[in-house]
């Protein structure tokens, strides 16, 4: 039961990945679209990109850094069996940092945009500790015995979540 277990989930994160590697291909093609289109709008077809417009380009391409990061973070889980802890929260920040980028403060109440500060202010502490600790935020789910000669925190057990 355990193997068909595993099996599913190999094959459901193998589609995941598939499927995130075409959205990130359509994304791109999409972003390279959007900046050419953007080149000849500007006034008496000078090739200047508008403030929308640049926003728009900048709130495309984080999105296609989130889906690498995104990607990357799969495929280290399929390989290894481990959560990059440092690269979950790098991804939470850089998606913030898209939402402050293409947000219009016209929209939003003051409470709403003190919570989106502090979600940053929670993320960069959190991203703070864990390289000052010098952790990857990599954590086994199984503590293995420490032996009297190894020191307290091996590598292994500073840088994934395993499963």
């Amino acid at each position: 039961m355990k193997e068909i277990v595993e099996w599913a989930e190999k094959s459901i994160i193998v589609v995941l990945i598939a499927v995130m590697s075409f959205l990130l291909l359509v994304s791109t093609l999409e972003l390279i679209f959007i900046v050419i289109a953007s080149l000849g709008s500007g006034e008496n077809g000078v090739l200047l990109v508008d403030l929308d417009n640049l926003l728009n380009i900048f709130g495309v391409f984080l999105l296609v850094l989130i889906g690498i990061e995104l990607l990357d973070t799969i495929k280290v889980y399929f390989k290894e069996n481990v959560i990059h802890v440092e690269v979950v929260i790098l991804v939470a920040l850089i998606a913030i940092a898209r939402k402050v980028i293409v947000l219009d403060f016209e929209h939003y109440t003051g409470l709403e945009i003190l919570g989106i500060s502090a979600i940053i202010i929670a993320l960069s502490g959190g991203y703070y500790l864990l390289k000052k600790t010098g952790s990857t935020g990599i954590l086994p789910s199984e503590e293995k015995p420490h032996q009297e000669n190894e020191p307290s925190g091996s590598e292994e057990s500073k840088s994934v979540i395993k499963k």
